[in-house]
């Protein structure tokens, strides 16, 4: 995981403590099955962090250390960027296709989400991950 002492990002409130950071703040970036980046695909699966203090980066890394990383998850991530970005629904062949995905992963994804999503409605207290 890098890290590096670059200046203060967009984000202006450690990730751990909320605190305010400043000059010295501290990046990271984590393995996160959830996390889907908006343009770039290279950068799927991967979320910088960031923190007032490299004690709260160690520890926000030993966080997402511990959570389970969940290939169906970024996929179904991959998959719903490609169907925002297209104007009508996609076939699971031209849908493969959008999100970079093979058919198996997509009808993975897409199971994934169906059982996410039948757990939600069991139980809307529980987060949606989906």
């Amino acid at each position: 995981m890098r890290t590096d002492r670059s200046p203060v990002p967009e984000t202006d409130i450690c990730d751990l403590c909320a605190r305010r950071l400043t000059d010295g703040c501290q990046m990271g970036v984590v393995p996160d099955s959830s996390a889907i980046h908006a343009r770039s695909p290279a950068r799927d699966g991967r979320r910088l962090v960031v923190a007032c203090s490299p004690e709260h980066l160690a520890a926000l890394q030993q966080e997402y250390r511990t959570r389970p990383y969940v290939p169906e998850e970024l996929w179904a991530g991959q998959i719903d960027r490609a169907q925002a970005l297209q104007p009508k629904v996609l076939s699971r062949d031209a849908l493969s296709a959008a999100a970079g995905l093979s058919l198996l992963e997509v009808q993975r994804a897409l199971a994934w989400k169906n059982r996410d999503r039948r757990r939600y409605e069991q139980d809307p207290q529980t987060p949606e991950v989906g």
